[in-house]
């Protein structure tokens, strides 16, 4: 079976996925659809195809992309995708996820704006939130923050990037969300979880989904094995009674098992924990640990 055809059986399979309600999808799933060195992230026709070496992809044009882009799954990459074919992106668009907008935007970076692999967790977090109040750290987009309010929460949501945030205020705009009714906070998760607890604020829900790797104002790097408890820890301090913490990470170099033993070890080992889901349409690598824990 020729490429071509692995990709037209692999939309086949995405078809019920696909929807006037969600646009942005992941089309190509690697060994999950036959071929492991590839991967493809449709966002509304304009896709990314990303590849595990420096090979640019032959990607056949009769497939029907509106645009083509190529990011190679590189420890060194971290510019944004290269274009190869198709319309030329020259603005952010928008994309469906469950019928909220969310502006994406190929130029910036790395990452376009939208991770796909938490869609099925915003949804379940849109569906509980009702009345309740959430904390969305490390808020990027502020795509969790958009579910949340969606569902009838009020949010805050905390990144160390002025330009992350501007972008989530525009999400809740473009989804008819009053922005100015939340709140959209500068500066470090750890910083202001102390602040939170010097203050006695406390929250339902907190959602915790810190990169990988990263580094504070402060030059400290943060790190998976040995932070994430100190993190999970401190945010817990800032539940209400039976509030949820939200807890992910897609570092591959940890099993589930392995994530809910630093999390229960950090915080309660008598909470409950719930696993969280990775969308049908990722059918390969696991590599995505979320676990809700109601404290």
């Amino acid at each position: 079976m020729t490429l071509t055809e692995k990709i037209l059986r692999a939309a086949d399979k995405r078809r019920i996925i696909r929807s006037d309600q969600t646009n942005a999808i992941r089309l190509f799933d690697g060994v999950g659809d036959g071929f492991s060195a590839l991967l493809i992230d449709d966002f509304a026709g304009r896709w990314i195809v990303q590849t595990r070496n420096h090979s640019e992809p032959m990607i056949d044009p009769v497939l029907g992309y509106r645009s083509l882009y190529w990011k190679p799954l590189l420890k060194t990459s971290k510019t944004g995708p290269q274009y190869l074919g198709g319309e030329q992106i020259t603005e952010p668009f928008f994309v469906l996820e469950s019928g909220l907008k969310f502006e994406v935007d190929f130029r910036v970076g790395h990452a376009p704006g939208l991770f796909l692999d938490q869609r099925i967790n915003r949804i379940q977090l849109r569906s509980c939130v009702k009345g309740r109040t959430l904390l969305n750290t490390f808020a990027y987009t502020c795509a969790f923050g958009v579910a949340a309010a969606a569902g009838g929460a009020s949010t805050v949501n905390l990144d160390l990037s002025r330009q992350s945030l501007d972008w989530g205020r525009r999400n809740y705009e473009i989804n008819r969300i009053n922005a100015g009714d939340h709140d959209f906070i500068y500066g470090d998760v750890f910083d202001w979880l102390k602040r939170f607890q010097r203050r006695g604020r406390k929250f339902d829900i907190i959602i915790l989904d810190p990169p990988t790797f990263s580094r504070n104002r402060k030059s400290k790097v943060f790190r998976i094995r040995e932070d994430y408890g100190d993190l999970a820890a401190l945010a817990a301090q800032s539940l209400n009674p039976d509030g949820l913490l939200f807890c992910s990470t897609n570092f591959r170099a940890i099993s589930f098992d392995e994530f809910l033993r630093i999390l229960k070890s950090a915080i309660d080992r008598r909470c409950k924990a719930m696993a969280g889901s990775m969308p049908p349409d990722f059918t390969g690598e696991r590599y995505l640990k979320t676990v809700w824990l109601q404290l």
